[in-house]
C-alpha cells in the first residue's frame, strides 16, 4: 500500500469514527429524558358567562313550548315530560325539576341558582354559556351531552353520569361528584377544583388541558386513563396510591410489631 492510499484509508477511518460518534451523540440527547422542572401549572379556563340583560321578565310557569328572555322563581315541575325543552336568556332560582325528563333540551345563556335536578333526565342536551350554582343533581343522566362554556358551583351532584358526554370550556368548583360517571367522556379545557370525586369511574375518558386541583380521587375507576390531566405535586402526593394500585404496585405497610 503506497503512503497516499495508507493516508487515505485513515482518514477514512477518522471520518467514519466521527461520524459514529456523533450518531451516538445524537441518539444520547433523542434518547435521554429531560428532566422536569418543577412549578405550578395552571390551565387556563374562563368559560364565557351567559349573556344576561340586567333586567327579566318575570316568567309564572314552564312549559314544552320552552322558556326565554325571563327570570323564573320558587316554581316546582317535578317529574316534567319536556324533551328538547328550550331555555334561553334566563335565570332560574329555586326551580325544583326533580325526576323531569328533559333529554335533548336546549340552554343558552342560563343561569340556575339553588336549583334540583335530582334524577332528571337530561341525555343529549346541549349546553352554552350556563352557570349553576349550589344546584342538587343526585342521579341525573347528563350521558351524551354537549357542554360547553359551563360552571358548576357548590353542587350536590354525586351519582351523575357523563357517559359520553363533551365538555369544552367547564369550571366545575365545590362539588360534590363522589360515584360520577365519566366513561369514556371527553373533557377538553377543564378545571375540576376542591371536588370530591372519589368511586368516579373514569374509565376510557379522554382529557385535553384539563387540571385537577386539590380534589380527592381516592376509589376513583380508571385511574390509568388519566393522561393529559395537570396536577400538581402535592396533589400527586395525596393520591399516590390510587396511582400505585393504577399501576399495580402492592403496598407494603410497615412492620408495627
Amino acid at each position: 500500500m503506497t503512503t497516499t492510499a495508507a493516508g487515505d484509508a485513515l482518514g477514512m477511518a477518522a471520518l467514519g469514527a466521527a461520524r459514529l460518534k456523533a450518531q451516538r451523540r445524537g441518539c444520547a440527547r433523542r434518547c435521554t429524558p429531560v428532566p422536569h422542572r418543577a412549578g405550578r401549572f395552571t390551565v387556563r379556563v374562563q368559560p364565557d358567562p351567559a349573556d344576561l340583560p340586567a333586567r327579566l321578565e318575570d316568567a309564572q310557569t314552564l312549559d314544552g313550548d320552552g322558556l326565554y328572555d325571563s327570570a323564573l322563581t320558587d316554581a316546582a315541575f317535578v317529574g316534567m315530560q319536556a324533551p328538547g325543552l328550550a331555555i334561553e336568556t334566563c335565570v332560574l332560582e329555586r326551580v325544583v325539576l326533580a325526576g323531569a325528563h328533559l333529554r335533548g333540551a336546549q340552554l343558552r345563556d342560563v343561569e340556575m341558582r339553588d336549583c334540583d335536578l335530582a334524577n332528571a333526565d337530561l341525555r343529549g342536551i346541549r349546553a352554552r354559556r350556563v352557570r349553576i350554582v349550589g344546584a342538587r343533581l343526585t342521579g341525573a343522566l347528563l350521558s351524551d351531552a354537549d357542554l360547553g362554556d359551563v360552571e358548576l358551583e357548590g353542587c350536590q351532584a354525586d351519582l351523575t353520569a357523563f357517559a359520553g358526554a363533551r365538555l369544552d370550556r367547564l369550571r366545575i368548583v365545590g362539588c360534590d361528584l363522589h360515584h360520577s360517571d365519566w366513561q369514556s367522556a371527553r373533557l377538553r379545557s377543564v378545571l375540576i377544583e376542591a371536588c370530591n370525586l372519589s368511586g368516579a369511574d373514569l374509565s376510557r375518558a379522554r382529557f385535553e388541558s384539563v387540571e385537577l386541583r386539590d380534589c380527592r380521587l381516592d376509589g376513583i375507576r380508571g385511574a390509568a386513563d388519566l393522561r393529559g390531566i395537570s396536577m400538581s405535586w402535592d396533589d400527586v402526593l395525596s393520591s399516590a396510591g390510587v396511582f400505585a394500585t393504577a399501576c399495580g404496585v402492592r403496598i407494603l405497610r410497615p412492620d408495627l410489631s
